[in-house]
């Protein structure tokens, strides 16, 4: 496109400019580095070799751990560390049962203990022995109490044949809560037993665990602990940044 001006400081002597369209480049804006790691080994190797010690502040809170590398820099986005709290493999299997609890049949319940890992439960084989009882039984007689050792007692009859089935009022599951924590922990499981209302509807088990926020606060803990001894000298606070 051509367009002609009379006067112009440094206009050719022809006095024509050339006048190109197009568009400016975008000016660079810094963002910060937003590190993620998913342990407290690799938050720490983060925040000792990428902040700066005395100007560095590390929180912990419910959700995880969140650094600010140098809190000094004004004139930018700040560069952060996080490590998110998350479940790990076993643990998210059994999160229903751990937040709110869940309902059995007999043969969901067995499906679910024959998946269960070598050491996850204790007496596990004795446990499942003792619910397979119950695979096939359509009727159940009787009432159900409970012996010297906190278990609950059945009468069971199938067909002609009869006997007696101990089920634990509670067992003990172990895992780690937190994935890569490498902290495992003996929580207790709570099973109640739920009576047909009428012959013929079967047994359902419930599966709780009432000590589950007690729990989940020691993994914390002690995670925030682990930390706080590897950043010995760094500044770590509980608590979260206001930014």
């Amino acid at each position: 496109m051509n367009v002609n001006i009379e006067k112009i400081a440094g206009l050719p002597t022809d006095g024509r400019v050339m006048v190109y369209g197009g568009d400016a480049p975008e000016i660079f804006q810094y963002h910060g580095f937003r590190y993620e790691a998913s342990s407290v080994k690799g938050f720490v190797e983060l925040v000792k070799a990428k902040g700066v010690q005395d100007r560095a502040v590390v929180f912990g809170h419910e959700k995880g751990f969140y650094a600010i590398l140098d809190d000094s820099v004004q004139d930018r986005e700040l560069d952060t560390v996080t490590m998110p709290f998350k479940y790990s493999v076993i643990c998210d299997e059994w999160i229903q049962i751990l937040q709110r609890g869940a309902i059995f049949n007999i043969k969901e319940f067995v499906d679910f203990l024959k998946r269960r890992s070598d050491g996850e439960i204790e007496n596990l084989d004795e446990l499942l022995y003792n619910i397979k009882n119950f695979k096939y039984v359509t009727s159940v007689s009787g009432d159900f109490t409970y012996d010297s050792r906190n278990n609950y007692t059945f009468a069971v009859k199938v067909q002609e044949a009869e006997g007696t089935v101990r089920i634990p009022q509670s067992f003990i599951m172990k895992c780690e809560i937190f994935k890569n924590s490498g902290w495992e922990q003996m929580m207790e499981i709570e099973l109640e037993i739920q009576k047909p209302k009428s012959p013929g509807e079967p047994l359902l088990f419930q599966l709780s665990c009432p000590k589950f926020p007690r729990y989940l606060q020691d993994a914390k803990e002690e995670l925030y602990d682990s930390m706080k001894k590897e950043l010995d000298g760094w500044l770590v606070v509980e608590g979260s940044a206001n930014l």
